[in-house]
């Protein structure tokens, strides 16, 4: 009898640990979100094998939305979002448009972005960047496909096809890019999921021991300054601009961020984005129980 109660209860401890295993997992399975727009299904096509790549990461998954189809609440349950449209001379197509002008901001989610047209220089190139600019004015940290070719490794900015004359549809090799930019959406998205940062060896010697906020140089200056400081961990940042009466001019970060070494510029622009007059402006970076504050002159 006692034997059978033991093994009970190590079955009992073993489904406990399977199913609190699976909820683990769960949480931190890698979500990426592919929006396009189709008429012809050969964009789509591009789509499907960017979802293949996506996939190659067994902790991702990735979900295929036409642009008509994605809520809020679709975008925000995503750790990345990947945009796929067609080449209307040389510009994207109305409805992706339409939907980048509704979005609001991404929250630094990762993007990426391909593109199909007819034409060896039918403007697919011109299609991708016009994408990624919207991306990252939207706040999404923007990675393109990687390619191994053993000595070296060399990036692209995303995928596209040529999909009319004189090459119509879309062949293998393409596809296979788009499935590169997937799965460097899902690498790079799972990096920053977990924390861990992308393409920075975390040796402690290399991690900034303390917080920092740096003198901007130039100083005085005009039309432009840059400011540098340092985060030991990761923290909700604010690096704000004041004026001498502590007016606030600028909100230049106001962003989670992770332990490491950061630049800003700023413009000499309040957050109307007009002009600033001359005189003397204070910064103030502020992070979880810590800030702050350095003097600065702008000349006109």
């Amino acid at each position: 009898m006692k034997q059978v109660n033991f093994i009970l209860r190590l079955l009992i401890v073993l489904m406990a640990v399977l199913i609190l295993n699976s909820i683990i997992s769960a949480q931190q399975k890698i979500k990426i979100l592919i929006v396009y727009y189709s008429l012809t299904g050969t964009t789509e096509q591009m789509a499907i094998g960017v979802k293949e790549g996506v996939e190659r990461d067994s902790n991702a998954t990735a979900t295929l939305k036409k642009v008509d189809e994605v809520t809020s609440k679709i975008l925000n349950a995503v750790d990345g979002i990947v945009l796929g449209s067609p080449t209307y001379w040389g510009n994207i197509s109305n409805p992706m448009k339409k939907f980048l002008d509704d979005i609001g901001f991404l929250g630094d989610k990762v993007g990426g972005a391909f593109a199909t047209g007819a034409m060896k220089t039918g403007g697919k190139e011109h299609v991708v960047v016009s994408l990624l600019l919207a991306l990252l004015m939207k706040g999404a940290i923007i990675v393109g496909p990687v390619y191994d070719f053993g000595a070296f490794q060399s990036g692209a900015f995303g995928a596209s096809a040529m999909t009319g004359p004189p090459d119509n549809g879309v062949s293998e090799l393409e596809l296979e890019d788009a499935r590169k930019l997937g799965e460097r959406v899902a690498t790079i998205a799972g990096q920053m999921k977990s924390g861990t940062a992308v393409n920075v060896k975390t040796h402690s010697r290399q991690l900034p021991k303390g917080f920092n906020l740096q003198q901007n140089f130039p100083n005085p200056f005009n039309p432009e300054t840059k400011i540098n400081y340092e985060l030991p961990n990761r923290s909700r940042v604010l690096l704000k601009v004041f004026n001498e009466l502590g007016e606030e001019v600028r909100t230049l970060v106001d962003k989670e961020q992770f332990a490491g070494k950061y630049q800003v510029q700023w413009d000499g622009r309040d957050n109307n984005y007009k002009h600033v007059a001359t005189g003397v402006y204070f910064y103030q970076l502020s992070m979880e129980g810590a800030a702050q504050t350095k003097k600065m002159l702008l000349l006109r």
